[in-house]
């Protein structure tokens, strides 16, 4: 495939990645997920916030993102660089959309695409692990990111003398781990939202949180 092809599948990726799907299927529901929970339009916020049916049809619409660019990458062009070239991109337009002001997802539903292309089977246990995960431990970003690391490094190991792999998948860890900073934050505050896959969740209104922050500081000035 020529030069000019590739830079255009790259945009393509880009752009399909941008759409963000959980943003999508609140509005659905007649809520704003950026507005509930932990304000993150992702899957994590959309089982918790919006319901569980929704939160698996986002999971499975944003990790076929990934897969779609992966098979694209691996099949069309035959080039497994390219593989992780387009998977990389389309997750760096879910987390940095061109439609949402560049504040987007946190990519592991796409990463998991990705990788379930690369390596089906390990991609597979990751994604029945991260699950399982999901059922025991109720901070959901805490699976999310062990699972992203297993499988980055079985790629790193698998694909060590593939350079473009082995930058590929560091590339997604990185944005993937960075993207969890504020969660890993809130969890040393005491602070994390919890998630159950069985059972009810409970999800704040953030426009309420921040209007009961507000308050004090209002009551203070008044007083002076």
């Amino acid at each position: 495939m020529e030069w000019w092809g590739k830079a255009l599948l790259c945009v393509a990726a880009y752009l399909i990645g941008s759409i963000n799907f959980a943003i999508i299927f609140s509005r659905l529901k007649g809520t704003d997920i950026t507005k509930k929970g932990s304000g993150n339009p992702g899957t994590m916020n959309v089982l918790r916030s919006v319901g569980k049916l929704w939160g698996v049809l986002t999971f499975v619409c944003d990790c076929a993102k990934g897969i779609v660019f992966a098979i694209i990458g691996m099949y069309w062009i035959g080039s497994v660089d390219w593989l992780f070239i387009l998977g990389l991109v389309t997750i760096i337009g879910h987390v940095f959309p061109v439609y949402s002001k560049f504040k987007g997802g946190k990519g592991v539903a796409t990463s998991i695409g990705v990788f379930l292309v690369a390596y089906p089977i390990v991609g597979a246990i990751v994604l029945a692990v991260l699950i399982v995960m999901l059922l025991f431990v109720k901070y959901g970003f805490i699976g999310s990111i062990t699972c992203i690391s297993a499988i980055t490094v079985y790629s790193c190991v698998v694909g060590r003398d593939n350079v473009a792999v082995i930058v590929c998948s560091l590339l997604i860890w990185l944005i993937v781990v960075l993207r969890h900073y504020s969660n890993i934050k809130r969890l040393i505050r005491g602070e994390e939202n919890t998630l159950k896959l069985v059972g009810k969740n409970e999800s704040k209104d953030l426009a309420d949180d921040k209007g009961a922050d507000e308050k004090p500081a209002e009551s203070q000035k008044e007083k002076k």
